[in-house]
């Protein structure tokens, strides 16, 4: 089991597929798969979270886990992680050139298949749109542990519109038998865009809402911890787990729309490999 940490630090509620992906069991951005032509993961769980990052209030939802992935020689595409040109896949080091997306925000709650999402103390500011990413992806091991790291820009004006980076690393802390541990940690960093997107309040907002506005600098907005395990019931059929702490950093703790600063996510899921 892998425990590849390059993207979990995404202020909306898809981020918790990204960090499915990141405890081993989804699309890994910093690790290839060795496996050629269709392979992956379905699966089904439930999730506590924020309605969205900062905020006081948390939910309780269904989510379904459909990492379908397919490669052919250096070209990977997936359901989690976008489309990936491994550029270079040696042991120790892996580069990778990526397209993604981000689902961007709602400004309200909003009623889906598997429940509700998004949050109404948000309303008056808008629907932030989702938007294409194109970046870089990659991890080196020449410490011992894997270091991870992740930049990407967003394509256009739309959605975010800006550019974010995340490092981390990730430590085994058991592989025996069916049950496999391991810890991950990582920092997100995000340029004025990003930031101003997804925790700033412009004027026309600041007027629309209760906030006060607000325009975050450039940088270090965001820490993960997590604790992810696995434990196999067969060749194909395992129980997931992960519990994670964000803490909201740098400028983007400042923000209004931030009420709390720490919050914890668990998820508990099944998923069939193959």
């Amino acid at each position: 089991m892998k425990f590849a940490r390059t993207h979990l630090l995404k202020p909306k509620t898809a981020w918790v597929f990204a960090m499915l992906a990141a405890a081993g069991f989804g699309a890994q951005a910093a690790e290839p798969s060795p496996s050629e032509g269709l392979h992956g993961l379905i699966g089904f769980g439930a999730v506590y979270s924020p309605t969205y990052v900062g905020a006081k209030e948390s939910r309780s939802h269904a989510v379904l886990l459909p990492d379908l992935r397919y490669r052919k020689g250096a070209f990977e595409a997936s359901t989690m992680g976008g489309l990936r040109y491994w550029a270079v896949e040696r042991p120790d080091f892996q580069f990778a050139l990526t397209l993604s997306g981000d689902a961007g925000r709602e400004d309200h709650k909003v009623k889906g298949f598997l429940g509700q999402s998004g949050s109404d103390r948000l309303r008056g500011m808008g629907k932030l749109k989702g938007s294409a990413e194109v970046g870089v992806a990659g991890s080196w091991s020449g410490l011992g542990l894997p270091l991870n790291f992740e930049l990407k820009t967003a394509l256009g004006k739309q959605g975010h519109g800006g550019t974010l980076a995340s490092l981390g690393s990730s430590l085994p802390l058991l592989a025996s038998g069916p049950l496999e541990l391991g810890a991950e940690a990582s920092l997100g960093f995000g340029d004025k865009r990003y930031l101003q997107s997804y925790y700033g309040v412009t004027a026309a907002q600041a007027a629309a809402t209760s906030f006060k506005e607000f325009h975050p600098k450039a940088g270090l907005y965001g820490a993960d911890l997590g604790l992810t395990g696995r434990y196999k019931l067969s060749d194909s059929l395992s129980l997931m787990a992960h519990a994670g702490y964000h803490r909201v950093l740098g400028d983007a703790a400042k923000s209004p729309l931030v009420e709390r600063k720490g919050a914890p996510t668990l998820l508990l899921g099944l998923g069939y490999t193959f």
